[in-house]
């Protein structure tokens, strides 16, 4: 593929996209902090299914996928399930959260953590996981996103070039519009990543000799590439479980999806939303084909992640490539402006506002969350030039992190009984065991993650039963769930 001025129109005219949807996103802003961070509470249905949607499917879900099916075997087909999980929790989880979050005002993890248990430690040990643990997962967006513009330019934009320009433009409209800027950037994103992974699994595999030909093929060289353990024995039923359970409950405790729960208008979108996510599971057919015409196409790559450009670059032409190299990194420019913007929130919201300056007037606070989104992107971009490992190793990290806020995030929802000391000690303990078991030992880290959580579990509730019941924390548990059952 060769560097050329339609190529180079392509790049840009994908980068600079976003721009337009800046200014349209900056005429219908208002400068209090709820519109900045939330779009006002209003978002409609089609526009909190598409950066929902955009969000989930990251870089991760993109190269790293295409990488696992060409590495591992089938073990990855789980995404099908775990999109499932992702859409019940959106549902059953994410309702109550936005019925919560409306009816007080929530902006933030940690808000709704300080209102149920009022427990100081426990708020902390939230922001700093929240912060801890998106970082890494930000990093490989762009640094994905980044190297995929530098191969569809031939060079000529060299990943750091590209790594920049995105932070500049993701600040651009972040500044401009927020949320509701980042929400309407995700249409388009969602849309290119979309058809650019099912076209590009089917483009492949057609060059590799058709569907029925490389299955069969790839199952006469070794069984093991289309049946568990996968090729090299060590993707088996056990990895299976532990990623379906880790990789959804992760994402949807991630702040960016925190904060598009409370952003939704109407309950009905946590009716539609899970349908939608189900049928756009579609496209994880799109991954299997590719990572397993990779097999035949390019046997013996190094960095399994980076097979899907390769194989691009040397079958497909250069406009082509270009194009689809934009679908591509839509999958991490979507992610990783969800996840700027979420930070922002978190410092303006959970530290300065919290523990800084608590009397700060709203107009100060929004700006204060606009530098936040700059600070935050010059840091995000210095983590970039150090590029990271596998991108499914690196994402499942940061994802078996927030999953540890699930356990109190339940338990807050549904059991009368939770205690935020317990709850505190309950998601340090998974921490801690995610971190040692990670370090430690060499268990995936799913299986870490898996671990992490039934240990974080079992002290949550050993520690609500045996703490005395904080009767303020009870009352609230009890009266917002009749709340929500009553108006619900």
């Amino acid at each position: 593929m060769v560097a050329s001025t339609p190529v180079l129109m392509i790049v840009f005219i994908f980068t600079f996209i976003p721009l337009i949807f800046a200014e349209i996103a900056r005429n219908k802003s208002v400068p209090t902090m709820e519109d900045f961070f939330l779009q006002s509470r209003k978002m409609p249905t089609i526009m909190v299914f598409f950066t929902v949607y955009a969000t989930w499917m990251s870089a991760f879900a993109f190269l790293g996928a295409g990488g696992y099916f060409y590495e591992m075997g089938p073990v990855y087909m789980t995404a099908i399930a775990w999109d499932v999980l992702f859409g019940l929790l959106f549902m059953l989880i994410g309702k109550r959260i936005w019925y919560y979050g409306k009816k007080n005002s929530y902006v933030t993890p940690t808000d709704f953590f300080h209102d149920i248990f009022g427990y100081k430690p426990l708020n902390i040990i939230v922001t700093l996981v929240m912060i801890v643990f998106t970082i890494p997962y930000l990093q490989i967006q762009l640094s994905g996103g980044a190297y995929i513009i530098e191969v569809a330019s031939n060079g000529m934009i060299p990943w750091r070039v590209s790594g920049l320009i995105f932070y500049l433009i993701i600040i651009i409209y972040l500044w401009a519009g927020g949320l509701r800027a980042v929400a309407m950037t995700d249409i388009f994103y969602g849309i290119c990543l979309f058809i650019s992974m099912l076209f590009i699994g089917f483009f492949l595999i057609g060059k590799a000799g058709g569907i029925e030909y490389v299955f069969r093929t790839i199952t006469e060289m070794d069984v093991k590439n289309v049946t568990l353990p996968g090729p090299k024995g060590d993707a088996g039923a056990l990895l299976w479980i532990s990623m379906f359970i880790t990789v959804p409950i992760g994402a949807i405790m991630g702040p960016q999806m925190w904060i598009r729960l409370y952003a939704a208008e109407k309950k009905k979108t946590f009716d539609l939303i899970p349908l939608l996510i189900c049928i756009t599971a579609i496209q994880c057919v799109g991954t299997l084909f590719a990572g397993s015409a990779g097999i035949l196409l390019i046997p013996d790559v190094y960095q399994a992640d980076a097979i899907l450009p390769i194989m691009l670059q040397k079958y497909g032409g250069a406009v082509m490539c270009a194009i689809l190299f934009c679908g591509i990194a839509s999958a991490a420019l979507s992610t990783a402006n969800s996840q700027i913007h979420a930070v922002a929130a978190i410092y303006t919201i959970d530290i300065h506002k919290r523990y800084i300056n608590k009397t700060i007037s709203e107009r100060k606070l929004v700006s204060i969350g606009k530098w936040a989104v700059l600070i935050i992107s010059a840091f995000a971009y210095l983590l970039l030039l150090n590029n990271p490992g596998m991108i499914i190793y690196t994402g499942t990290i940061g994802m078996s992190g927030t999953a540890q806020i699930f356990v109190p995030t339940v338990g807050a929802l549904l059991w009368n009984r939770s205690n935020g000391k317990a709850a505190a000690c309950g998601v340090a303990s998974g921490i801690l065991i995610l971190i040692l078991s990670a370090t430690l030992t060499d268990f995936s880290i799913s299986y870490c993650a898996v671990i992490a959580l039934i240990m974080n579990s079992i002290i949550f509730l050993a520690g609500s039963l045996a703490i005395k019941t904080d009767m303020k924390t009870r009352e609230k548990i009890v009266r917002y769930k009749d709340q929500y059952e009553r108006d619900i």
